[in-house]
């Protein structure tokens, strides 16, 4: 159990590290719309397939698989919601 835990917390900070680094990057160009929207998009690509890619670990059922699971579907909530959160900004 407590490494679903760890794996969680772990994927929900590399998450937000990695939406960070490349809004960051975004946010440095002149283009800032457009840029936001790449990134958006690349998070909502990356999120569907690092769920179906935990999905899949899930099916496993192996204490290892599970933990890649959980990391994998943590990894994608924060980059997720705050892509549509900086839309609903942007565009709103």
């Amino acid at each position: 159990m407590r490494a679903l835990w760890v794996a969680g917390i772990g994927g929900l900070v590399v998450g937000h590290i990695l939406w960070l680094a490349a809004i960051s990057a975004a946010i440095a160009t002149s283009d800032v719309p457009s840029w936001v929207l790449v990134v958006a998009s690349v998070s909502f690509v990356a999120g569907g397939l690092c769920g179906w890619l935990g999905w899949r670990a899930w099916q496993r059922k192996t204490s290892r698989d599970e933990a890649r699971a959980v990391f994998l579907w943590a990894l994608t909530v924060s980059p997720v919601l705050l892509s549509l959160t900086v839309l609903g900004v942007t565009y709103l």
